[in-house]
């Protein structure tokens, strides 16, 4: 990649404080048989990249019951806590809502408290046509597949 190339890059995800998504063509949302819809890899992605940051909206943990009987229970993860005191959720506007769950995750969601996105990081490499799976690191409601 040029060096302009690279600047342009970097000025398209963050200029003076302000996060912009940028549309991925490297992913694919696809049908998995006996799972739903999955986020899956269109090129190469290298072990430690971040994926996709996906803004969020924090949910107050008060309204969290609220989500929970809801469909958006199952896309909605938590954002943080107060010591002793029940956490916040946060709902990811991006694919990252999307990601099926492994207990051998492909990649990690990580709270980025600064930015309010959930950052979606490939653990391993990923392949062309892997799906991205993540560990929901929480009871599951289904029976897991693997």
């Amino acid at each position: 990649m040029s060096a302009v190339a690279a600047h342009s890059r970097a000025t398209n995800r963050l200029t003076a404080g302000h996060f912009r998504p940028i549309c991925n063509p490297n992913l694919e949302i696809r049908d998995e048989p006996g799972k739903g819809r999955g986020v899956f890899a269109r090129a190469a992605i290298a072990a430690g990249t971040l994926i996709e940051a996906a803004p969020v909206i924090v949910v107050p943990a008060a309204e969290c019951a609220l989500l929970d009987r809801t469909i958006l229970h199952d896309y909605y993860f938590r954002w943080d806590g107060e010591p002793g005191g029940e956490p916040r959720g946060a709902l990811a506007l991006g694919l990252t809502s999307l990601c099926n769950h492994s207990r051998r995750p492909r990649a990690r969601v990580r709270c980025n408290h600064v930015q309010d996105t959930l950052d979606l990081v490939a653990l391993t490499a990923i392949a062309p046509g892997d799906e991205i799976t993540i560990d929901y690191n929480c009871r599951l409601w289904f029976a897991a597949q693997d």
